[in-house]
């Protein structure tokens, strides 16, 4: 993204989170980011065609076509670290052994999902983040039909990451995202990731308290009871977005805030 665009402009941004499509539409002015409309369009099961349908009419009330970010949730995104070094290994084999990864963990097709890394650690690991090629081509198709740019495909728990490394980076213990009835809980050394889990989530249950480290939370939902030592990572509130009413928000808009 040239530096016009980081200055001024505007987006839209879609987290796909389990059951809801949760979008939020920002504009910058000289790099300060404004939360101009919000909107969440909720569906059950097979239902999604008629929220993205609800979506897209959504989107083509903005009187000017916005490029859209879409940020994929933990119901269709997978993850898995891979221990590799740019000083050994070059893109193609690095593809290669992801896929080899992919299939030795998961039991699939690696020819069927688009793969999405992230910066490799100083020790040389990194977090790879992977959708089914089936759903990249929808979001990429959404976006086409709606006559906006695609910006960009992340998944959520590598967008949250990386909004929040400066944090994490200086400490030892557990990351844990949360969005609707699912978690990933990443356990990291500093800035290097060990391992993540996804799994689905209580709407009762609170975090593990048994896990190690410093254990942050980042939710698109408030806390319920108490905190047991865990310490909750927001955004900041900027114009249109306020950190406790708009908890729902908050993933869609990791990495714009």
């Amino acid at each position: 993204m040239g530096l016009p665009k980081l200055l001024s402009g505007a987006e839209i941004r879609v987290h796909l989170a389990p059951g809801a499509l949760i979008a939020c539409e920002v504009q910058r002015s000289w790099g300060r980011p404004k939360v101009s409309r919000k909107a969440s369009f909720q569906y059950f099961g097979g239902e999604r065609p008629a929220a993205m349908a609800a979506l897209q009419a959504w989107m083509l009330e903005s009187p000017a076509r916005r490029p859209l970010v879409w940020i994929v949730g933990p119901t269709e995104a997978q993850y898995f670290v891979l221990p590799w070094s740019p000083a050994w290994v070059d893109p193609d084999s690095r593809y290669a052994y992801a896929r080899a990864h992919y299939e030795q963990l998961y039991s699939g097709d690696s020819r069927s999902v688009c793969f999405f890394f992230a910066e490799p650690s100083p020790e040389g690991d990194q977090l790879v983040s992977c959708i089914s090629s089936e759903l990249q081509a929808e979001l990429a198709d959404f976006a086409s039909q709606c006559g906006c740019e695609l910006g960009a495909i992340k998944p959520s728990v590598a967008a949250v990451w990386k909004r929040f490394q400066n944090v994490l980076k200086t400490e030892e213990g557990t990351l844990c995202v949360v969005e609707g009835d699912h978690q990933a809980l990443v356990r990291h050394d500093h800035n290097r990731i060990r391992d993540i889990v996804v799994r689905p989530r209580a709407a009762h249950q609170t975090v593990d308290m048994t896990l190690k480290g410093v254990v942050r939370r980042f939710a698109n939902s408030e806390r319920s009871g108490p905190s047991g030592g865990v310490v909750d990572l927001r955004l900041p509130a900027k114009q249109g977005f306020d950190t406790r009413g708009d908890a729902t928000y908050a993933v869609a808009l990791c990495g714009a805030l």
